[in-house]
């Protein structure tokens, strides 16, 4: 089944597969999805899409009982999902699982993607919450134990010569269940809770340096963009013995530092430097550079915040 337009492929994905909401540029935004049924549990689609952005937001989720799993394998192309504060860049050859049950995005970059997509519901697989949160949204290496085995299986799950009755599906999907279970339990194991969080914490830092010029930036933003709670946002900077708002007063006072230490060259004020900081006024950020540096930004130099705090 082919659509042109990324209204007809929200709904034909959104049918397909959970209830998504897509976004392109342009108009000449192209999709294709061949989908079979192996057992009353379980589904396999080959799909290929243009470049566009899907998400599934915590609205759809709540309004949609839809608690199935997505089990992506990348054949052409790369594109990133993102889950649970996690992010992970697929390429050809990747395997990467997604939880429908909860919001994610997908970002993808170029047109030509191709890619197989396993559905299965959630109870099929038998596995706790913990692990199969510990495993969406991350890139498989080689040495995890099934995964050779799980590619192959759904590569051979959508090819035209596997025929299929009630019976050979019903054991097909235990099989691929079972694999699937075996895969998730070893990357689970993999990913030690304390790393995990470091991972995410070191995610939310990144967007909070890349976005730190934005006087719009808040927790809530930062915590919606990664899908995560208010509540787990402060607990990922508290056992750093952060917070969100310390780290970026931080960021945005380093990166007005640098900007003071150009402004010979760049001639710029102070009031452009606060702007640039993501400051939204220039009173407030002489004040916090004031109160962390021990001098205004016009007596600032390098090495002022050594010896002020030395």
């Amino acid at each position: 089944m082919s659509v042109h337009g990324i209204e007809a492929w929200q709904r034909l994905a959104s049918r397909m597969f959970v209830p998504l909401r897509c976004r392109a540029d342009g108009s000449s935004f192209s999709a294709r999805i061949a989908q079979r049924r192996i057992s009353p549990s379980m589904w396999v689609s080959r799909v290929a899409f243009d470049a566009h952005e899907a998400e599934r937001p915590r609205a759809l989720v709540d309004a949609d009982a839809t608690d199935h799993l997505l089990v992506m394998m990348q054949l052409r192309g790369s594109w990133t999902l993102t889950q649970r504060g996690r992010g992970a860049r697929l390429g050809a050859g990747a395997l990467a699982f997604v939880d429908a049950g909860e919001p994610y995005r997908m970002s993808v970059p170029t047109q030509g993607q191709d890619l197989i997509v396993l559905q299965l519901t959630r109870e099929s697989l038998g596995l706790s919450d913990r692990a199969i949160g510990s495993s969406v949204a991350r890139l498989m290496e080689s040495s995890v134990p099934g995964q050779a085995a799980l590619r192959a299986l759904l590569f051979s799950l959508q090819s035209r010569q596997l025929s299929l009755d009630a019976h050979s599906g019903a054991g097909i999907a235990r099989a691929v269940s079972d694999t699937l279970a075996v895969v998730m339990r070893a990357l689970a194991q993999e990913g030690a809770p304390d790393e995990d969080r470091r991972a995410r914490l070191a995610v939310l830092q990144r967007w909070l340096r890349e976005h730190c010029g934005d006087p719009g930036v808040t927790v809530d933003r930062l915590a919606a963009h990664h899908f995560l709670s208010v509540r787990q946002v402060h607990a990922l900077f508290a056992e750093a013995e952060d917070s969100p708002a310390a780290y970026l007063r931080r960021v945005r006072l380093s990166r007005a530092t640098e900007l003071l230490d150009e402004r010979v060259r760049s001639g710029m004020t102070v009031r452009a430097i606060a702007g640039e900081s993501g400051y939204s006024d220039s009173a407030t950020f002489i004040r916090a550079f004031t109160r962390s540096y021990g001098c205004s930004p016009t007596q600032w130099r390098r090495g002022v915040a050594g010896e002020s705090h030395g």
